[in-house]
């Protein structure tokens, strides 16, 4: 028995209270006890398993149940982040790295619970992030908040034929981290009460891939009933380019196998899969370093990297996000949905991308992306000369039609089946890690979680403070309610198609009517290659 745990027994006899009563920080789950720390005026249980490692017959395959531990389980640090080559906190990890971490006020139930998916394309990132610290929002807005791994890369995302013939019930064959996202869903539902919260009181929120998995599971039939309500941080929801199919994915997944010395489409290429270490596995399938990309950065390598996203499989995501938007065959749930002003830049950037030198550059990429026939009503619409260099015009084309106009589209989808809030994060950070990208892809981070020293790509600052306070009550007040409106606020009506009527959040919270019509009228009419 430990420390603190004899500590927290004795307080518990003490007391003559049951084992959850005690101290406050010890909390019995569905899979044994942990012991939560104090954390300000809140209270946090960090690295908390919500499935078994997803390690040897485990691993391509999804989440299993976590085993039950029976000594009580010190929950005082994040575990583990999942195997990545590229991270902001550094690369690395352990594939036994499907842990949540929980922020919760230091009394009560029945508290409205936000679960965060992290962004990072779906090869990077962590929920135990410092910058994802749920302290802040749990002890000054009164929120459970609760922060996701989810397998990464090619160990989430990999698809193959001798995968999907594997399990009769799970017809599917990649979206491992899609359904780990959907398993940590599940966790909340059985556990979080224990913790204080509401299980029928849950908002799924996240950023970039995370706002993209946020509409997945918005979308999908096996997450009904997982929450009730959604927040899409810049998620491309409904972009023009669909996600690869399943065929896609798989044939992509057997020529990495075969690369590997894993050849072949049934049981002996899967065990073989399994067989390697996760570096090998990453190693072929990462993003090439940036000056052995042709100019223009992720977006434009030519195609997907088919081996690390999710693909359309008919069972994990049925039909392109966009489709399946534009169809209206969801369960009507509250959404919050939106975008940064300068959502394109940092992707090309010299942080992610060889960037473009000019005219003829700007061309190749454009024709990588969108085709030969799209190319010239794309620079008549996006002419270099309007920007201070090729490379801002096409950070400028990115944010438009990747993020922009797919969050418009994706409000103009629910708006008449559920209650939509619409938003542009408009406020720049200070001190940024690189000059000249404006209101780029993830600055909204520290104004949304209030945690700016962590936050490794700028800072709120003093000219941010009162943008931060506004978007924390927006998002903690839509969480408790499905309303983002309250006292003091400025009024944040629902989205209407007629006005096109969004929420700029910036140092001057204002609505403005008409978003970015001209462009997205032109991004609506593009055909994809």
């Amino acid at each position: 028995m430990n420390t603190r745990w004899a500590i927290a027994v004795t307080l518990v006899i003490a007391c003559g209270c049951g084992g959850d009563d005690g101290d406050g920080l010890t909390v019995t789950l569905d899979t044994g006890v942990v012991i939560g720390v104090q954390a300000g005026e809140a209270r946090a249980w960090l690295g908390v398993p919500y499935a078994a490692p997803p390690t040897g017959a485990n691993r391509f395959r999804p989440p299993q149940p976590a085993e039950p531990w029976s000594e009580p389980r010190d929950a005082a640090g994040v575990g583990s982040q999942c195997p990545q080559t590229f991270s902001l906190a550094g690369a690395g990890g352990d594939e036994d790295c499907l842990f949540v971490n929980v922020w919760a006020p230091s009394s009560g139930s029945k508290k409205a619970v936000m679960v965060w998916l992290h962004g990072g394309a779906f090869v990077f990132g962590s929920g135990g992030e410092s910058y994802y610290n749920g302290k802040h929002l749990a002890e000054t807005y009164d929120v459970i908040v609760v922060t996701v791994n989810y397998r990464l890369g090619a160990l989430g995302f990999l698809a193959h034929p001798a995968f999907a013939g594997e399990d009769p019930a799970y017809p599917s064959s990649g979206n491992w981290g899609l359904d780990d996202q959907r398993a940590a869903l599940q966790w909340v539902q059985r556990n979080i009460a224990k913790f204080g919260g509401d299980p029928a009181n849950v908002t799924l929120f996240g950023e970039s891939a995370g706002g993209f998995s946020t509409c997945a599971h918005y979308l999908s039939p096996r997450s009904a009933g997982l929450f009730a309500r959604a927040i899409s941080e810049s998620g491309l929801c409904s972009s023009m380019f669909p996600e690869p199919t399943k065929a896609e994915a798989e044939a992509a997944g057997v020529t990495v196998a075969e690369g590997l010395g894993c050849p072949g489409t049934g049981a002996a290429a899967a065990a073989c899969l399994r067989s390697k270490t996760w570096e090998q596995l990453l190693a072929v399938t990462g993003t090439p370093p940036v000056a052995q990309q042709p100019p223009g950065g992720p977006f434009y390598i030519g195609g997907n990297v088919l081996s690390t996203l999710p693909n359309i499989d008919g069972f994990v995501i049925e039909q392109p996000l966009r489709e399946w938007f534009a169809a209206g065959a969801f369960e009507p749930r509250p959404l919050l949905v939106g975008g940064n002003l300068d959502e394109g830049t940092l992707f090309h950037s010299s942080f992610f991308a060889n960037e473009l030198p000019d005219e003829p550059a700007y061309r190749s990429a454009l024709t990588r992306r969108f085709g030969a026939n799209n190319v010239d009503a794309i620079v008549a619409t996006y002419p270099i000369a309007s920007y201070p260099s090729a490379n801002r015009a096409i950070g400028e084309v990115t944010g438009d039609s990747f993020f922009a106009c797919g969050a418009r589209r994706t409000a103009r989808a629910t708006a008449s089946k559920a209650p939509t809030y619409f938003y542009s994060f408009e406020q720049p950070v200070e001190a940024a890690f690189l000059q000249g990208l404006g209101i780029f892809h993830s600055s909204e981070l520290p104004f949304v979680f209030g945690t700016d020293p962590a936050f490794p790509l700028g800072r709120v600052g003093a000219s941010g403070a009162s943008t931060a306070e506004a978007i924390q009550g927006y998002w903690t007040r839509f969480a408790k309610t499905g309303d983002p409106n309250g006292e003091g606020a400025v009024t944040w009506a629902p989205y209407a198609r007629a006005s096109d009527t969004h929420l700029v959040l910036a140092a001057n919270v204002h609505e403005v009517a008409h978003y970015k019509d001209a462009v997205c009228d032109f991004w609506d009419a593009i055909v994809p290659p």
